[in-house]
């Protein structure tokens, strides 16, 4: 709507009120040359997670001491966090492999490298 705001939180909140609203089958992103516009959203929180994409807006802090990296999505900030603890829940099953991941998607690609190895399963 080209309307300038002196702070992300009047941006966010006219947003919000005007664009987003509230109890809609779906939302869509009327954000200029978005390339989802024809692809709504079923979930309101969904669409505010994607806008944070055209804003640039990070409200999710990591709480550790000395770690400044903050997320666009809680979901970012929480496997991100995992990092902090060492703690690697996502091992490789292939006898002699002794990787292990923080996140399922890296294991999984992890995995097709066996695959391609051995040009079958894990």
């Amino acid at each position: 709507c080209n309307f300038p705001f002196e702070s992300m939180v009047e941006l966010n909140e006219h947003v919000a009120e005007t664009h987003i609203g509230s109890g809609k089958a779906c939302y869509s992103c009327d954000w200029q040359g978005c390339p989802r516009m024809m692809k709504p959203f079923t979930k309101r929180h969904k669409m505010y997670n994607h806008l944070r994409t055209h804003t640039g807006e990070r409200p999710f802090k990591c709480l550790v001491p000395g770690c400044d990296k903050k997320f666009s999505r809680p979901d970012s900030l929480t496997t991100h966090t995992k990092t902090h603890s060492n703690i690697r829940p996502y091992v490789c099953a292939v006898e002699g492999c002794p990787k292990a991941y923080y996140h399922a998607r890296s294991l999984k690609k992890h995995e097709l490298a066996h695959e391609s190895k051995q040009g079958g399963g894990v």
